[in-house]
């Protein structure tokens, strides 16, 4: 019996490995939080084409918007972790909203293996011209010397546009009014039509306004310049450390999924981040590649979920 069990196990142990190897004998589906056509989704699809082709098996891109990414999130939690149901996770899934929501439905460090951080889009501290503050420094002071009477439009209460304003008040000491929006496009034109005063927005959003003479950038979060706007100093550069702050996207997939498997997906996905036209269109989209993986990457996301959710407490940030 004894012999028998043994035998048992080392089989086992040895079924595993093999499967690994195997890996993937069937389509594999990448679960997107967002709606068809946007740059999310247009992000995943450019990526999944590389990767499925790589694998010798289709990604199938499947959009599950709502919630702000709680139902793609919550089934992908779920799922079985053979490798073939994957998450298109970013910050506002594994950070934020756990952080907002006690009961969010899962965990983002328990429920989740960390497969591959694909890329960075920095966000922009903006104002309009007509605003006498040429730098970051010199806005700081002005929202002190004109307390109460200066704006910050966000694209919604408890997004990364809203949490950011507050991490650049609790790490500056900024005086700020945070002004909620619906989105990005109302809060950006009421920014031009001078409505509010600043707004942090993407580089992509901020670029053709700020080279157009209406806007005028003042920082950047991020640890280098972006190369879309290249005359807007970081706010490392401008001597304000702590705001260095990106919608991160990666690859997540079931916490239990195989370590073989996690390891071709990442080795897969940073093959596809390495080709020059899939890194060209993703810079269109306004996106830095990143393609940190394994303990690093991990590493990351709880410093992110940490960050977020000392930020969310301190400011008394509710979901609504």
């Amino acid at each position: 019996m004894r012999q028998w069990c043994l035998a048992g196990v080392a089989a086992l142990a040895l079924a595993a490995p093999v499967a690994a190897q195997d890996y993937p004998t069937k389509p594999i589906r990448l679960l997107v939080p967002f709606a068809p056509g946007g740059s999310t989704d247009v992000a995943a699809r450019i990526l999944g084409a590389p990767v499925g082709q790589a694998l010798g098996q289709n990604i199938v891109i499947d959009n599950r918007p709502g919630s702000g990414g709680l139902i793609a999130t919550r089934e992908a939690a779920r799922a079985n972790a053979d490798g073939y149901t994957l998450l298109y996770a970013s910050g506002a899934q594994m950070g934020i909203i756990p952080a907002l929501q006690s009961k969010a439905g899962y965990d983002p460090i328990r429920d989740f293996a960390q497969v591959i951080h694909l890329t960075d889009t920095p966000l922009t501290l903006v104002v309009h011209p007509a605003l006498a503050p040429a730098n970051a420094k010199e806005f700081i002071a002005y929202t002190l010397a004109n307390k109460g009477k200066v704006n910050a439009a966000s694209t919604g209460n408890g997004t990364y546009t809203h949490l950011t304003i507050e991490l650049f008040k609790s790490q500056t000491g900024a005086d700020l009014t945070h002004v909620p929006y619906k989105g990005a496009a109302p809060a950006m034109n009421d920014l031009l039509g001078r409505q509010v005063q600043s707004l942090f927005t993407s580089a992509a959003s901020a670029q053709p306004h700020i080279a157009a003479g209406r806007l005028k950038g003042l920082g950047v979060t991020a640890t280098k310049r972006v190369r879309s706007l290249a005359e807007v100093p970081t706010f490392d550069e401008q001597g304000i450390a702590g705001l260095n702050v990106s919608v991160w996207v990666g690859i997540a997939a079931p916490a239990a999924t195989p370590a073989p498997v996690v390891t071709r997906l990442a080795r897969e996905f940073e093959r596809a981040l390495n080709q020059p036209d899939v890194r060209e269109r993703l810079a269109g989209l306004g996106s830095e590649v990143n393609g940190q993986r394994g303990a690093p990457f991990t590493r990351m996301v709880r410093e992110d979920v940490a960050r977020w959710a000392k930020v969310v407490k301190a400011a008394g940030i509710t979901a609504e």
